[in-house]
């Protein structure tokens, strides 16, 4: 896999003031901070429309961009990864990006997806007439970048109902380590009427939950009233 290039610029110290973040947004660039390596900070902006066309139809997960910016006069490559992205929850801009420095030859944590393949064919699932229950959804890795997959995969075709995929039984590469805990469940397939069971009890904790202030409150408005009774 190759590195990805892109054309970013260093923010001046105006465009660090309070505020100047979303100037930049409304300019149509995106605040970003690169960092790692025991190296200086470099705080940047990129075109919103550069960003977007980079970052189209890949995997953010294993994306690794060399970019390129002009500090004190001369052409500087980092090569990162995206560590962390914040997106408006109304419209989903992207409101500013972190990078973080790496080294090809250096392993990185990072975190990908698990794709569940012919859940609609599941022997668990189509013939015993189960329900796929999610556990989790991506694990924590550690490999070279170079090595980061898009995604782990695991096939169901041949689960049961009652049985269970936990991390300890997705393969990955030679390279690459899971750092999450072996037992975890990935996926199970259970009987709907345990789902059912499963959905109510939770209702029942919530509803308690939401009483429980009430109740404590009618308590202390007991004892004051004792109190003042005394």
């Amino acid at each position: 896999m190759s590195n990805t290039a892109l054309k970013v610029d260093k923010r001046s110290k105006e465009e660090l003031k309070k505020n100047a973040s979303r100037r930049l947004r409304a300019e149509g660039f995106i605040p970003a901070v690169v960092y790692g390596l025991a190296q200086e900070p470099v705080e940047i902006k990129i075109k919103s429309k550069d960003f977007k066309d980079t970052i189209k139809g890949k995997s953010l997960s294993n994306l690794i961009l060399d970019m390129h910016v002009e500090i004190d006069g001369k052409d500087k490559k980092e090569t990162t990864l995206i560590k962390d992205m914040q997106k408006d929850p109304i419209n989903a801009d992207i409101l500013h990006i972190d990078f973080i420095r790496i080294q090809m030859k250096t392993e990185v944590e990072a975190t990908v997806p698990i794709h569940i393949l012919n859940e609609e064919i599941s022997t668990g699932i189509k013939e015993e007439g189960g329900v796929l229950q999610h556990g989790l959804r991506e694990v924590h890795i550690v490999c070279l970048p170079a090595d980061i997959p898009d995604a782990l995969e695991y096939d169901i075709k041949e689960l049961h109902i009652g049985e269970n995929v936990r991390v300890s039984d997705i393969n990955v590469k030679e390279g690459i380590k899971i750092l999450n805990n072996p037992e975890e469940v990935v996926v199970s397939i259970i009987h709907p009427t345990h789902l059912v069971v499963e959905e109510a009890v939770a209702g029942e904790e919530e509803a308690a939950a939401e009483e429980e202030p009430e109740l404590i409150a009618k308590a202390k408005d007991s004892g004051k009233t004792e109190k003042e009774t005394e």
